[in-house]
């Protein structure tokens, strides 16, 4: 029995080198981006098997795959408002995979089926994030604040248009539809209906931290011929920063409202 465990284990990490290789082979992560993917992977797997493990792979293959749709539309305003492109780095990576991996070493020292719960949510901010982001801004509709619903500048972060809204609810739905999966055995009827509808519910809030955090904290910045953009600099001119704290950044951003929803969904479980 530990001997054919042994070799599932293998097996897994095996796998999860060669998704990493071919992640960095079509441009999804950089180097370093796949290195930590590597490990942090690795680390979720110990920590909550293979239901996180495809959690994870879910949000990260489903989320590269709408990057890469419809790309050449996207890349001119891209380049013109972020700093980094579609292969996602060391930080990136830290940043979504972070807040589910701090869930899942908590649960995998104090097994809790709270933890449990809230690591799903914390992927499924992120995934309805980034479907939110890579869906979203290929709507046609004049993108509208989510604090105020004033109309914004295409692509800038706090920005939301009703095919994002969607997109993004499909993608905590998508979370979800992983979670039922792996734990319809495991579980009454009625306990994972519960447990789906909070995923989701929360996944979706998630995103929706994430636009606010966008508005209010996250910075922007004026070009030399007076267009908003979130890129510090063009080439070595500085752009003048016109809102936001340095520090709090796109992927702080993700970090924060993932870590945030994941921890309102585990208080709504502690109370239902």
């Amino acid at each position: 029995m530990i001997f054919d465990t042994l070799w599932i284990d293998i097996s897994v990490i095996a796998s999860i080198i060669a998704i990493c290789i071919l992640a960095y082979k079509a441009k999804a992560l950089t180097l370093l981006g796949a290195v930590f993917a590597f490990f942090l992977t690795v680390g979720l797997y110990i920590s909550g098997g293979i239901p996180f493990l495809v959690a994870l792979l879910g949000f990260f293959i489903s989320s590269s795959f709408f990057t890469k749709l419809r790309a050449k539309e996207k890349e001119e305003l891209e380049k013109a408002l972020y700093e980094k492109g579609g292969n996602r780095d060391h930080v990136q990576v830290l940043a979504n995979g972070g807040a589910a991996f701090i869930i899942a070493v908590a649960h995998f020292l104090m097994p809790d089926k709270q933890l449990l719960v809230a690591y799903f949510v914390a992927i499924a901010a992120c995934n309805a994030d980034s479907w939110a982001s890579e869906i979203g801004i290929m709507s046609k509709a004049t993108p509208f604040s989510i604090i105020n619903f004033k109309l914004v500048q295409k692509g800038m972060s706090g920005g939301v248009t009703f095919l994002g809204l969607f997109a993004s609810a499909c993608g905590a739905l998508f979370i979800a539809g992983i979670y039922t999966i792996f734990m319809f055995v495991r579980f009454p009827f009625l306990e994972l209906i519960r447990d789906c509808t909070i995923i989701a519910i929360f996944g979706f809030a998630g995103a929706a931290i994430d636009s606010a955090l966008g508005v209010l904290f996250q910075p922007a910045y004026v070009d030399s011929i007076g267009k908003l953009t979130e890129k510090r600099a063009d080439g070595r001119v500085q752009n003048k920063k016109v809102k936001g704290y340095e520090y709090f950044g796109n992927d702080m951003v993700n970090f924060v409202s993932s870590l945030v929803a994941a921890g309102l969904a585990y208080c709504a479980l502690t109370f239902l």
